[in-house]
């Protein structure tokens, strides 16, 4: 498919200018996917929402696959690194669990918008090309949790459980958050998390 052209009577931004109206309109995009999903927002919905006309939005991003790039695969790729980073820098196999979840929870706090509009276009966008940029890294952030929980069991840090199993539990409470959680309510996401470990890790039961 031969590459789209940038409308002529589009303004070429300043180079400073440039780079910081690019992360307004990823971050746009990003609220406006979480919002609306990714099928249901066009390129005209960012540009007014920026302020912008179509033609000057054409200028940082000719189509919405580039933005798919930005506000999806391009979060969930710096959130596998940053709780890859996090992971291993401890030792203790049930803090590796520990700080894997609340690193993941310290990203739903700094961005919301972007985790909902990644997880909403992972389980609603079928095309192969996006859903192939996506899946490596999500199985990636996956795996890396489930490492962990076996770890944990091998060293004798938690009983003989499934760690696939294990592994789900665990993520569908942080997957889920931001579907109830209310950004400035009484407990941040981390706080959230940090209960959720407790009650996972040490039981509910007080016998």
């Amino acid at each position: 498919m031969p590459a789209k052209k940038t409308p002529a009577n589009a303004r070429k931004p300043a180079p400073a200018e440039g780079g910081m109206r690019e992360e307004q309109l990823v971050t746009i995009a990003a609220s406006l996917f979480a919002q609306k999903g990714y099928e249901g927002t066009s390129l005209r919905d960012i540009a007014e929402q920026a302020g912008i006309t179509k033609a000057a939005l054409y200028y940082w991003f000719p189509e919405k696959e580039a933005l798919f790039q930005r506000v999806v695969a391009g979060r969930m790729a710096a959130l596998v690194e940053r709780v890859t980073t996090a992971v291993a820098a401890v030792s203790d196999p049930l803090e590796k669990i520990r700080v894997f979840l609340l690193c993941s929870a310290e990203h739903i706090d700094r961005d919301r918008a972007g985790w909902i509009s990644s997880s909403n276009t992972f389980w609603s966008n079928f095309d192969p090309e996006q859903r192939q940029a996506v899946v490596p890294e999500r199985d990636r952030f996956e795996r890396l949790l489930r490492q962990c929980v076996s770890d944990a069991v091998a060293q004798g840090a938690l009983r003989d459980i499934d760690p696939a199993l294990a592994t789900r539990l665990l993520l569908s409470g942080v997957n889920y958050l931001p579907r109830w959680h209310k950004p400035g309510g009484p407990l941040s996401a981390v706080q959230v998390v940090e209960q959720y470990l407790d009650m996972v890790l040490n039981g509910l039961s007080k016998r």
